[in-house]
């Protein structure tokens, strides 16, 4: 078996490229060279590694059992690596997918929203995947441990590693059915005949409602845990329960007539918080957020990095009035050398 130093990695992104394409016509074009150039490229790297990687059918390609499994460690090294060139280069790069935690819960679409702004400005850079944590402290480790790009989460970091720009802050009210809208005048007696539900993990949701309720000597008897939202809505339609969600969806997305939205006392503020590395200040990730909490004028830098923080070379948090981001994105060059003689064959 030959030693990894004897790998042409130029021979393994032609690989990836073809797999990624399924076409050895459309990896050419990415890679600058010739078809005959790919397809004996891809040959040389099925003879070093004695496996076939590819079926040859006419007119396509498929994988093999060999070549997929290849081409999944592949596309981790490769988007690995431009995500290493992206942290230290003062040019966006791009070309890899951002993974993008989110705190959901009862409260609302606002991280949606804010999720499909996001995805129009950094939709020429790459895809957004999106992954759902319902813990803030599991979402923040996730994002202090590079799990995930950036997050949205409804708690602010206190690391100082941390850095974060506030998304929204929807204002909270309670629905109920218009039956019991008209049944009770006093609202206070909703939550005295009423139990409220509740997602039993929307923990900074749930204390906000409740100490909003007891600053108005409202104590609820009774409580109706789910996770499962239309379940809520729909006990609330029937009659059946009170519920908290963002005032924002109430106008836009829960239009059914029987249902009847209020407040008590003064408002309730829920806030959501964007949160990111130090370190990656200038991953194009990172950096189009940033761009879009200050376009927004919602960024709140709470933890500012300093030099001590800021890796070698790393330029300095920008102040609101500011911007290090270039008007054009520098295209990578998709090969690691321009002279394949330089590698063993």
């Amino acid at each position: 078996m030959r030693k990894l130093k004897d790998i042409n990695w130029n021979q393994v992104y032609y690989f990836y490229e073809v797999a990624r394409k399924m076409s050895m016509k459309e990896a050419a074009e990415v890679t600058g060279v010739s078809i005959p150039t790919v397809s004996e490229q891809i040959k040389r790297l099925e003879t070093l590694l004695e496996t076939p990687l590819f079926h040859r059918r006419p007119r396509r390609i498929e994988l093999t059992t060999e070549g997929e499994t290849l081409y999944r460690y592949a596309k981790l090294m490769f988007e690995a690596g431009l995500r290493f060139l992206d942290v230290v280069s003062p040019t966006l790069i791009g070309g890899y997918p951002v993974r993008v935690g989110v705190q959901d819960g009862f409260a609302g679409s606002v991280e949606i929203d804010f999720l499909l702004r996001y995805y129009e400005v950094f939709a020429p850079f790459g895809t957004v995947h999106t992954v759902r944590e319902k813990n803030s402290d599991r979402m923040l480790e996730m994002i202090n441990n590079g799990d995930i790009d950036w997050g949205m989460t409804l708690t602010p970091p206190n690391s100082s590693r941390l850095e974060y720009g506030k998304v929204a802050s929807p204002e909270i009210v309670f629905i109920v059915s218009n039956e019991i809208a008209e049944k009770y005048k006093n609202r206070i007696e909703i939550f005295q005949n009423m139990p409220l539900a509740r997602s039993r993990s929307d923990e900074q949701l749930n204390k906000l409602v409740t100490d909003h309720l007891q600053s108005s000597d409202v104590y609820i008897e009774e409580v109706i845990e789910s996770d499962h939202w239309d379940f809520c809505v729909r006990l609330a339609e029937q009659g059946r329960c009170v519920m908290a969600v963002a005032k924002n969806l109430v106008e836009s997305t829960l239009t059914h007539a029987d249902l009847q939205s209020f407040t008590l006392g003064g408002p309730m503020i829920l806030n959501y918080y964007a949160v990111w590395r130090q370190t990656s200040n200038r991953m194009i990730a990172v950096r189009k957020l940033i761009d879009l909490l200050e376009k927004e004028n919602k960024v709140t830098r709470a933890k500012p990095a300093t030099s001590e923080t800021m890796l070698p070379g790393m330029p300095l948090p920008m102040k609101d009035s500011e911007s290090s981001l270039p008007a054009e994105s520098v295209e990578l060059p998709h090969q690691f050398s321009q002279d394949l003689n330089k590698y063993p064959q």
